[in-house]
């Protein structure tokens, strides 16, 4: 893979080193003299600046414009105008306000965006937008930078890992027919978290929290300027001993450097690693266990995951004249995962010996014993991907076009292996299965954004996707075996929208043809292989609008349909178990809102007061077999959550958010009654309270912070699977320092 990769980042310099036109065009803008400034907000998000940024001057824009980042909304005052469908922008000041501690606490404030947060530090999450299947975020495209996040981006779309949320300045969202400009999965959204920005003079941030269980975070950032480039460095660092005592260590380091190649030209080079060293186990408890002790620790501490990942992108601008330019994204990634799980049966046998018996051993299927050995999934994942993105403005008779023209080109790679091992805690043990995988990709779109007027966009295009994947296995149930087969599968995913209005009242709608190549599952059971599924194929429809009714008042509001012929989502037989599954045809429909409210402007104070508020109502049923009408397993109907900010000129501010989910159930039959192993019956709704106060003092740069997350500790059961009851988060308690310092700017010569 590394072979592979050199001579591609050697041709794109080269390439883009140069002009490719006969005629010269205009000179490249220098860089922008400032860093970005947030992002417009949509969807009730609290952001002063960006609301007054509609006022802002040209120059601004300007600036913003010269930004090379790959963003999929833009950070313009008008830039959600030009989206065809809904979307959100969470920018730095959300960020410094909220002080997440995970990316999932950002999340939890996107409009028809669910969060499933159950192991310490945020390692990982799940994450399901408007109502589809939520198990490491599969069903959702994550892009970093605009570039894919997944193992496998087409054949195993899973998100092992979830970098900090220190590593990004933004977060957008963007649903509806705008999905086809990026891909694969176009079902139905995409969510790209943009990293911070190399500064513009040099800049030092130390930042450090502690807190409840155990749980310690180091943030180191560096950032100058060399010449005309500009470069940041970032190392985090956080550990815990985790709310059901399963300790977590985490590093994660980021390196950007921009430079100009040219005076048409610039460029931006990512280096990125993150390794993860944390105890995930996946047996949860029974349904007596969790009655008589909800808090119980892990009932397997032997169960261990380690995951290594580094990642490398070269993102090139070539600007050819005022109306055209080139975007080149380059970029490669590996990951590398073993993850042990002991043995464990829910039924002794009386010629086995058992390590551990935890439970009740009188009530059939009331316990858990545990065996002598273990099973090691070890994973290895490669990626190397080249995307160009054209973009050509033009004009026909009285029509103005924003023409988007790109491709993609891909190859990924997995080797698993499946060893037996002979104790609970060894990464060792007897080879049991093994099995190759390479895919080739190929994906190419174009878009027209068409202003027939000022305030009437109307925005079609199309993508075609093309994988070819060839899995080969070479070992299985410990016999050498050669079994070879090769699958390929093409998607042609057309849609089109439509926004009418300006950037302070708008109403947009649209239509698009939801698509995801079929993927690769691994089983839940800890012998089982993995499955290849048929992936997902349906049309979504959505209508909407947004205001800014006054300068204190902003909303948008959004109603939804998906009609999908095959939805992959967990598998809904009584039994509940939890693997991935082809479910058939499927219907979601519902709306989303979001509502902000400044305070201080409606009432005239000096401390910034704002109020944001999303309601999302997502139905997700069967459409025909023995479960039709029913809900889908972890599609809750309803979610809700609101924030008040305050900030005083002092310094002095403080934050207060709460989050309501509904029920849920975890079979397609809807069953209510809990089962003896705590696999199936309604999931209750859950009421979470967070609060932040800090005090910044500016001429130091320091800044105190006290946070709180599940202010109240209510206890609550996140998920039945994938074998058993696994309860959410506690009450944790964190204090932070951070002190951050900027020099002078430098000339620029």
């Amino acid at each position: 893979m590394k072979r592979a990769f050199a001579p591609l980042l050697t041709t794109l310099l080269l390439f883009h080193g140069r002009p490719l036109l006969a005629k010269e065009p205009p000179p490249f803008p220098p860089p922008a003299p400032a860093p970005v400034p947030d992002a417009p907000p949509a969807s009730g998000e609290p952001e002063r600046a960006a609301a007054e940024s509609a006022s802002a001057p040209a120059d601004a824009a300007k600036s913003e414009e010269r930004q090379l980042e790959v963003r999929i909304v833009g950070s313009r005052a008008d830039a959600l105008q030009k989206i065809p469908g809904s979307g959100t922008v969470i920018g730095a000041k959300a960020l410094e306000r909220a002080q997440p501690v995970d990316t999932a606490e950002m999340l939890r404030r996107v409009p028809g965006v669910q969060v499933r947060q159950e192991f310490s530090g945020g390692s990982r999450i799940d994450v399901s937008i408007r109502g589809l299947e939520s198990g490491r975020s599969r069903r959702v495209l994550m892009l970093e930078d605009g570039i894919p996040m997944a193992l496998n981006p087409y054949t195993e779309p899973d998100l092992n890992h979830a970098p900090p949320i220190e590593r990004y300045r933004a977060i957008e969202v963007v649903k509806g027919s705008g999905n086809i400009l990026f891909g694969p999965q176009t079902l139905a959204g995409t969510i790209n978290f943009v990293t911070i920005a190399p500064p513009e003079r040099q800049t030092v941030v130390l930042d450090v929290d502690g807190g409840s269980y155990g749980y310690a975070r180091a943030l180191g950032r560096y950032g100058d300027t060399l010449g005309s480039a500009r470069w940041v460095t970032q190392i985090i660092h956080r550990r815990g001993d985790g709310f059901r005592d399963q300790p977590f260590e985490s590093t994660n380091g980021l390196a950007k450097i921009v430079f100009p190649t040219g005076k048409d030209g610039e460029a931006v080079v990512r280096l990125g690693f993150q390794r993860d060293d944390a105890a995930s186990d996946d047996v949860g408890l029974t349904r007596d266990m969790f009655r008589q002790e909800p808090r119980r620790p892990t009932l397997s501490p032997s169960a261990h995951l380690n995951l290594n990942r580094y990642d490398a992108a070269l993102i090139h601008e070539q600007r050819f004249s005022s109306d055209t330019k080139l975007k080149s994204l380059l970029y490669g990634y590996i990951t590398d995962r073993a993850w042990r799980r002991p043995e464990w049966v829910r039924a002794a046998s009386p010629t086995e010996r058992y390590l551990r018996i935890v439970g009740d051993t009188s009530t059939p299927g009331g316990a858990i014993y545990f065996g002598q050995g273990n099973t090691v999934l070890d994973r290895d994942y490669g990626v190397l991907g080249f995307e160009p993105r054209l973009e050509h403005r033009m004009k026909t008779a009285f029509v103005e076009h924003t023409l988007d023209v790109g491709g993609r080109v891909l190859r990924e790679e997995a080797h698993y292996q499946q060893r037996r091992g002979g104790y609970p805690e060894t990464y060792a043990g007897a080879l049991d299965f093994e099995q190759r995988r390479l895919s080739w990709a190929a994906a190419a779109y174009v878009q027209d954004r068409i202003a027939f007027r000022e305030d009437l966009l109307v925005t079609p295009g199309i993508r075609l996707e093309h994988v070819t994947a060839e899995t080969s296995t070479l070992r299985e149930a410990g016999v050498d075996t050669f079994d070879r087969g090769t699958k390929p599968s093409t998607g042609v995913i057309p849609g089109i929208g439509m926004v009418h209005g300006t950037k302070r009242a708008n109403v947009f709608g649209g239509m698009h043809y939801g698509f995801a190549p079929p993927r690769i599952t691994s089983s839940v059971s800890a012998r089982g292989r993995p499955q290849a599924l048929k992936g997902d194929r349906g049309i979504s429809y959505e209508l909407g609008g947004r205001a800014e009714a006054t300068r204190w008042l902003r909303g948008e509001a959004t109603g939804f349909l998906s009609n999908y012929s095959n939805q992959v989502a967990v598998n809904p037989s009584a039994t509940g178990e939890g693997n991935l599954a082809d479910v058939g045809a499927t219907r979601i429909a519902g709306a989303e809102s979001g509502l902000s409210l400044a305070l201080d402007k409606l009432l005239r104070l000096r401390t910034l007061v704002e109020l944001g508020a999303r309601y999302t109502y997502a139905r997700a049923t069967f459409r025909y077999g023995p479960f039709a009408g029913n809900l889908l397993p972890y599609a809750p109907e309803h979610s809700f959550n609101t924030n008040l900010d305050v900030e005083h000129r002092t310094g002095l501010g403080g934050q207060l958010a709460y989050a309501f989910v509904g029920p849920q159930f975890t079979d397609g039959a809807n069953t209510r009654q809990e089962d003896l192993y705590g696999l199936v019956g309604v999931i209750e709704s859950r009421h979470i309270v967070d609060a932040m106060v800090h005090y910044r003092h500016k001429p130091s740069g320091i800044t105190l912070r006290l946070s709180a997350k599940n202010l109240f500790d209510s206890t609550y059961i996140i998920a039945r699977r994938p074998e058993g009851i696994f309860a959410g988060p506690y009450r944790q308690i964190l204090l932070g320092l951070r002190w951050e310092w900027e020099g002078r700017a430098r000339d620029a010569d």
